[in-house]
């Protein structure tokens, strides 16, 4: 008798196994996805390091192709451009500066945990001839919104910088 109650005691128990299993209204829970944050940060790190390499051939193209298609660029002392054509035009005024020579260093490096976004903001040194020759060296601060594109590559949605320098008095 004592073989029947152990048997029937263990059916019991496994039909409460997969009984109390069906009825259960909990959705599996999905893994979380890997967190791909370092691995963002090095290629935006790597980008934006391209891109500074880039505007040593002050060429307005190599410039520009840092940029996403819908990239807004805010230029000190100058009006925000969101079109192609305007970014391009601003970028090559700069890079048509007499004497040009700039370079910039990134400070930090951020990427969303979604793996979709990252910032990054750092200095710059900027040296060009004014307009009686002179050098004339500007040093301050930039920041930039990174984006990854379908492509899987990262591309600057959004770009400024601004002058360390008091502003010029009104003349």
């Amino acid at each position: 008798m004592c073989r029947h109650h152990i048997s029937l005691l263990l059916i019991c128990a496994a039909l409460l196994v997969l009984f109390g299993g069906a009825c259960s209204n909990q959705p599996a829970t999905p893994p979380a996805p890997a967190d791909t944050r370092a691995a963002d940060e090095a290629a935006v790190r790597k980008a934006d390091a391209d891109w500074a390499q880039a505007a040593q051939s002050k060429q307005a193209d190599a410039w520009t192709a840092f940029y996403a298609d819908d990239a807004v660029v805010l230029p000190p002392n100058s009006k925000m451009e969101n079109a192609k054509e305007g970014i391009h035009k601003t970028i090559a005024d700069l890079l048509a500066l007499p004497g040009l020579s700039m370079n910039w260093q990134t400070t930090k490096v951020e990427a969303s945990r979604s793996g979709d976004l990252a910032y990054t903001y750092g200095t710059y040194e900027l040296t060009s001839n004014n307009a009686k020759g002179k050098p004339v060296t500007d040093h301050g601060k930039y920041a930039e919104i990174w984006k990854k594109q379908s492509d899987g590559n990262w591309r600057c949605v959004l770009d400024t910088w601004s002058s360390d320098l008091p502003a010029a008095p009104a003349k």
